[in-house]
Order: C-alpha cells, then structure tokens, then sequence
C-alpha cells in the first residue's frame, strides 16, 4: 500500500471515529472489516468478539447466547435469522430491539458485495416517547393540554423527530427541521436576538423550558405564531441526550 493510500485510509478511520453513529463494515463474505468505538459501546457485551473476520452471524448468536435478545419479540433464532435477511437484504433503516437497547440500523451494500451500516442508539427516545404516551394516557380528554406536534433533538439540539397530532394546524413539513436548530431552521440568529439568546441558553444549560414563543414561515408566505415547551433527557449514565416536547399554533393575542 502506497504511502497516500495508506495516510487516506487512516484519515477515514479518524473521521469514522468521531461519528456519533456507530459504525460497521463487513466484506464481501459477511466477516468484519471495521467498526468505530461508538460501535464497540452499543455492542459492548460481545466486546471481545469484535475483530476483524469474524462472520456477522457469529456476532448476532453471541448476543442471543447471553440472553440480550428481547425474546417477547420472537424467539433467539427467530430473530437471528430475520436480522441476518435484513443485513443481507436491507430495505431502509428499521429498528431492533433488545433487552438492553433500543437501534436505529441502516445498512446498504456496495457494488463490491461489502456492507456499510450505521447503528443508532435511540434507547433513551423509546424510553422518553412510552413515557410520553403513559403520561397522555392517564390525562382526560378536557384536561389533556392541546399540542400540534411532537418533537425531539438530539444532543447537538438538532431535531430528529417531529410528529404531527391529530388535526394539527401547522401546515409546514416536519422534515423542514429535521437535522437543523430550531434557530436555524426558523431562519434567526441567536447572536443578535435577545430572545432567541436566552432560549439557546436554557438549551445549552440543559434547563427544562416553557412557553416560548416565536414566530416562523408556514412556507407558503404566511407566518406562524408558535408557543414551545421541552425537557431534556439523559441516558442511563446520565449523559445528555437531547430534548422532546411540543408545539403548540396559537394567536398573536394569546401571547400578549
């Protein structure tokens, strides 16, 4: 391997390795290539399997071996041969559950048979969203307090997810934000707009807000009057994952 190869090849594995995916490559015959450390933490009960050439089977029976396939969703072959169709068939990102999280995989294939997937803890948003739903649940209907959309940002404040209620009256597309701050998304710069400041203050100190209002595009020439609320959220190690709350269209009279 030639010198410039072998400098391009490392410079990929550095920049693979400050990804907050997990990521994974397999060969042609379905035997590791590479995986970054964020990989290696997902899957860190089966750790010491995790070298190169080992076949991607081996690696989804040694999970099934210590018990960690949730086993209300199939039994431990069950799911060891619907995992192997999909990583050998993938068909778009789809989740897998375990007794110990809960992944966002996507995988695709290259024109050289390998297979490139990246590996998404979503575990602390499950947890966060059967929250929500309990907590909704347990409200009546006069007492459920109206929302138009659902949201969630990961822990660079950038949505992930954004889910319109029932009748919502934001016409605008959740896929609009999906990826940006709200900031960046609305179009304003927290630098030289006080509100907008102190909003990315509480964002930034992971402070739960209320009630902040702002106004952003529909998207088709008219403008919107928006009231939000969010919480942040932590994983099990009491890291910072991110925040989920909602949004709420309301009249101009009612933030005066």
């Amino acid at each position: 391997m030639t010198n410039s190869r072998a400098s391009s090849k490392k410079l990929l594995q550095d920049v693979l390795e400050v990804v907050n995916d997990g990521v994974v490559i397999f060969d042609a015959e379905d035997r590791l290539v590479f995986c970054n450390a964020r990989y290696r933490k997902i899957y860190a009960p089966i750790a010491k399997h995790l070298v190169p050439g080992v076949k991607c089977e081996a690696l989804y029976r040694a999970w099934g071996e210590l018990g960690l396939f949730d086993l209300d969703r199939g039994t431990v072959e069950a799911q060891v041969q619907a995992r192997l169709y999909r990583h050998r068939n993938p068909d778009g990102p789809f989740e897998l559950h375990t007794t110990e999280r809960s992944l966002r995989i996507e995988e695709r294939v290259t024109k050289d048979g390998f297979v490139i997937g990246t590996h998404t803890d979503i575990t602390a948003w499950k947890r966060m969203e059967r929250a929500f739903q309990n907590y909704e649940g347990q409200l009546s209907n006069s007492s459920r307090r109206p929302a138009d959309r659902f949201w969630t940002m990961d822990a660079d404040l950038r949505f992930t997810t954004l889910v319109d209620y029932p009748n919502s009256s934001i016409i605008a597309s959740p896929n609009s934000y999906i990826g940006y701050t709200r900031w960046e998304a609305v179009g304003v710069d927290p630098d030289t707009d006080v509100d907008w400041a102190r909003h990315r203050e509480d964002l930034l100190a992971h402070r739960p807000f209320e009630g902040f209002c702002y106004s952003s595009d529909d998207g088709f020439g008219g403008v919107y009057r928006m009231n939000v609320s969010g919480t942040p959220v932590f994983d099990d190690d009491g890291n910072f994952a991110g925040y989920h709350g909602t949004t709420t269209r309301v009249n101009e009279s009612d933030t005066n």
